[in-house]
């Protein structure tokens, strides 16, 4: 029987720094299969639920679940923490008043002497006012939403977080199918290593990229996708997100082809 308790991974101490941190942190069991029970909140979980810690030690985490939540996401979490793997991702949540939220998860597992799983740690950030930033913002939504051009908002690491109907319907998706999804849904596999790289490198270091993408649709057929990406900053100067602006510039690409012959 693997039994567990906080005395294996974490002293008070650390988990009094946990009680201090403004994200909300939570630490399950490691019962995969038999299903995790919540074994430590902090106060900041408790303040984004509404829930008490009465109410959520030993439940186990699809409490915070409800219709939006991204089934599929969930499936990927358990796989990947099956494998003993950290994961990142994001989905929506309920509060206890069935409130959803937008949560990322950053979560890892922890291991005892014997390298044997007995718990996981799930760090959080709450997204929900920064998307909601977007869709409130009368000025954006004038001209994001009523532009024939597709748009697109990821988080800094590269997770959906928005995008307008152009650039849902232009790939064959409902705009729901791809919040929350990585960027990499787009990815063709057609393009090396190194001009993922240097897109990286101009991001990091000149705060933009322009280029030719050989993109995926959700039907899988592909084309020349000429994206524009620049890093969003809030008002105190902070990343923020990234915006990128699309065009399929796969008839000029045929066209040009053909030209040559």
């Amino acid at each position: 029987m693997n039994i567990f308790s906080l005395d294996h991974v974490a002293s008070k101490s650390i988990l009094c720094a946990f009680d201090f941190s403004l994200d909300p942190i939570a630490i399950t069991d490691g019962n995969l299969n038999g299903g995790v029970k919540i074994l430590y909140v902090n106060p900041a979980f408790l303040k984004q639920t509404g829930y008490s810690k009465e109410e959520l030690l030993g439940q186990s985490p699809k409490i915070l679940q409800g219709p939006k939540s991204n089934q599929e996401m969930l499936s990927k979490l358990k796989e990947t923490l099956l494998r003993g793997e950290d994961f990142k991702g994001q989905t929506t949540n309920y509060k206890k008043d069935k409130t959803p939220y937008i949560v990322q998860w950053s979560i890892s597992p922890l291991k005892n002497v014997y390298n044997k799983t007995v718990a996981f740690i799930s760090i959080q950030k709450i997204l929900t006012k920064e998307i909601d930033a977007i869709n409130n913002n009368i000025l954006f939504q004038s001209i994001i939403q009523q532009s024939p051009e597709a748009i697109l908002v990821s988080d800094l690491e590269a997770n959906i977080i928005y995008t307008n109907e152009t650039f849902a319907k232009s790939l064959g998706y409902q705009v729901d199918e791809l919040i929350g999804k990585h960027t990499r849904i787009l990815k063709s596999g057609k393009q090396s290593k190194e001009f993922y790289q240097q897109m990286w490198f101009e991001l990091l270091n000149k705060e933009n990229f322009e280029g030719v993408f050989i993109s995926k649709k959700k039907d899988n057929s592909l084309f020349y996708d000429k994206k524009i990406i620049k890093l969003i900053k809030d008002i105190d100067g902070a990343p923020k997100c990234y915006m990128s602006i699309s065009h399929d510039i796969t008839n000029l690409k045929n066209a040009l082809a053909t030209k040559k012959k």
